[in-house]
C-alpha cells in the first residue's frame, strides 16, 4: 500500500514537469501578432544638420505610424508598447522638395530586435516635404511682475541670448516682431537668475501660435541684479572756538545726503560720509565750499551728483578792541620777583554781539605763562591767555605776548 502511494506521487510529479516543458515549448514557439497604432515620428538633426544646410521640414512633421509586429507569445507579457519609438534621421536629406524619408524602430529596453519581425508596413518610410529655411533675429522683451522689497533696487536686466533667432518659411517668420518673457520680482532681496520660456508676438502685440516657426533657443536666461539701497547723510564737522560757536552760523549743504546702492555687507558699514572739518574761527563773514563726494569702493551713487556745496554765513559773531591793564602770571618755578614791563595791551576779542556789548575792559585779565622761564633773570617775552570775569563767551583774535622782568628772589 505504501509503495503504491509513492508510485502515484512520482507519476504526478513527472506529469507536472512534463506539462511545464510542453507549455514552455508551445509558448516560445507559438508566434502572435501585436498591433501598435499612432506612434509619433521623432526627428533627429532637424535643428542641426538640416538647418545648417538651409533646409527645413515643411510637411510630415506630424506623421504617426501604425505597426503590426510578430513575436513569440511569451515576449508579449513583458513588451511595453509605450516604449516603442519611430525615429527618422534628417541628416540624410540634402535637397528641398517632396521625398520619402526612412525610419527605424526602437524597441523597449531588454527586447532583442531579432525576436521581432515587422509584418506591416512592408516599407519603413513616409512622405515629407522639405523647403528652404529662412532666419530672422528678433528682440527679446522682459515683462516684470511685482516690485523688489523695500530698501532694494533693481539693476540692469540682462538676457541671454540678447536676440532670438527664429527659423521657418519666410511667410511665417516675417510676422514675428518680438519674443517676450515674464519675470516675477515681487519682494526680491537678491539677484534673480532664471531660465524662462518665451512667447512670440506680432507687430500688433498679438500672440503668435505657429508650429512652423522654430526658435533657435528653447529658453531665455534672465538675470536681474537686486541690490541694497541706503540713504547716507553727508556730514561737515565744525570746530568751535572761544566766542565762536556753531549756533552763531547759518549753513546749508546741498545735497545733504546720497542714495547709495551696492553689496549689503558693504552698505551696512556706511552710516555717514564726512566731507570736511571746518574751524569756525576761520569764517569771518560768509564762505562757500565745494566737495567731491567720496563714494566707498564697491558702492554706487544713485543721486547723479558727484559733488556737494556748503554755504555758510556768520550771523552773530563780531569783534571789538579792548585796552586791558590787568595782568597776572602763572606757572612760576621759583620764588623770584616778577614785574610786568608791559602795563597796557590792546586786545581784539571775538564773540557774540550780546557778550561783547556787555563786557567791560576792567573785567578782562591777561595771564602770562612763565613755565618756560625757569630760574632765569632779566626781561622775557612770554605768551598770555585772556580770561574774563563773569560768564562771557569770548576769545582773542590772534595770539598775544607781554614782556615781564624776572628779578631777585623775594626775602
Amino acid at each position: 500500500m505504501n509503495l503504491s502511494n509513492r508510485r502515484k506521487a512520482f507519476y504526478i510529479t513527472i506529469s507536472i514537469v512534463l506539462s511545464f516543458f510542453i507549455w514552455y515549448y508551445v509558448s516560445n514557439s507559438d508566434q502572435v501578432n501585436l498591433t501598435i497604432s499612432d506612434i509619433p515620428v521623432e526627428f533627429l538633426n532637424e535643428e542641426t544638420s538640416l538647418a545648417d544646410k538651409g533646409l527645413m521640414l515643411l510637411k510630415g512633421d506630424d506623421t504617426t505610424i501604425d505597426l503590426e509586429l510578430r513575436m513569440p507569445r511569451s515576449l508579449t507579457y513583458r513588451f511595453d508598447t509605450d516604449k516603442v519609438r519611430i525615429i527618422a534621421d534628417l541628416s540624410t536629406v540634402n535637397t528641398s522638395g517632396a521625398q520619402s524619408l526612412r525610419y527605424t524602430i526602437a524597441y523597449p529596453p531588454r527586447v532583442a530586435s531579432s525576436d521581432i519581425s515587422v509584418k506591416s508596413p512592408a516599407v519603413q518610410s513616409f512622405p515629407v516635404e522639405i523647403g528652404e529655411l529662412f532666419r530672422k533675429q528678433v528682440e527679446i522683451r522682459c515683462k516684470l511682475e511685482g516690485n523688489v522689497a523695500d530698501g532694494y533696487v533693481a539693476g540692469t536686466l540682462q538676457m541671454l541670448p540678447e536676440m532670438l533667432e527664429v527659423r521657418g518659411q519666410q511667410v511665417d517668420i516675417m510676422q514675428v516682431a518680438y519674443a517676450q518673457v515674464t519675470l516675477n520680482i515681487e519682494n526680491a532681496t537678491s539677484t534673480i537668475v532664471e531660465l524662462l520660456d518665451f512667447e512670440l508676438y506680432d507687430f500688433n502685440d498679438q500672440l503668435i501660435e505657429n508650429r512652423h516657426i522654430h526658435p533657435a533657443s528653447d529658453n531665455i536666461q534672465v538675470t536681474l541684479p537686486v541690490i541694497s539701497v541706503k540713504n547716507v547723510p553727508l556730514i561737515v564737522n565744525f570746530e568751535d572756538a572761544p566766542g565762536v560757536r556753531e549756533s552763531s552760523f547759518h549753513y546749508t549743504l546741498e545735497p545733504d545726503s546720497v542714495k547709495l546702492t551696492g553689496d549689503a555687507s558693504i552698505l551696512a558699514t556706511v552710516d555717514e560720509i564726512v566731507l570736511d572739518t571746518i574751524n569756525l574761527a576761520d569764517i569771518s563773514n560768509s564762505a562757500t565750499f565745494i566737495y567731491e563726494i567720496p563714494i566707498p569702493e564697491g558702492l554706487t551713487n544713485l543721486n547723479g551728483s558727484s559733488s556737494a556745496t556748503l554755504a555758510i554765513s556768520n550771523i552773530d559773531v563780531t569783534t571789538e578792541s579792548f585796552e586791558v591793564t590787568r595782568f597776572e602770571y602763572e606757572n612760576l618755578n621759583s620764588d623770584t620777583e616778577v614785574q610786568f614791563v608791559t602795563t597796557s595791551i590792546s586786545l581784539m576779542l571775538r564773540g557774540a554781539q550780546r557778550d561783547l556789548a556787555a563786557l567791560e575792559a576792567d573785567e578782562i585779565c591777561v595771564i602770562a605763562d612763565l613755565s618756560e622761564v625757569g630760574d632765569a633773570r632779566g626781561n622775557y617775552t612770554v605768551p598770555v591767555t585772556v580770561v574774563t570775569d563773569g560768564n562771557y563767551d569770548v576769545g582773542t583774535v590772534g595770539e598775544y605776548k607781554v614782556v615781564v622782568h624776572i628779578g631777585e628772589p623775594e626775602e
